[in-house]
């Protein structure tokens, strides 16, 4: 399972929106984020690297899933 969290975009400090498997503190570009970032909610960003990895987890999972049909 994954979740949204937000932090510094890689090499910039605007906050963007990573995906973080619930059982690590790194999100899936490599960033580690540990405590909540204040006004947090107010970006609607998301962090391409995060988004990619996450589609590309996607991909991989609906292709096992289609394999057992």
């Amino acid at each position: 399972m994954y979740e949204m969290c937000v932090g510094p975009q890689t090499g910039s400090a605007e906050l963007v929106w990573h995906v973080v498997a619930r059982q690590g503190a790194g999100s899936l570009c490599g960033i580690e984020l540990s405590a909540p970032v204040p006004g947090a909610a107010e970006t609607n960003r998301h962090c391409l690297p995060c988004m990619t990895r996450f589609q590309q987890l996607l991909d991989v999972a609906d292709k096992h899933g289609a394999d057992k049909h």
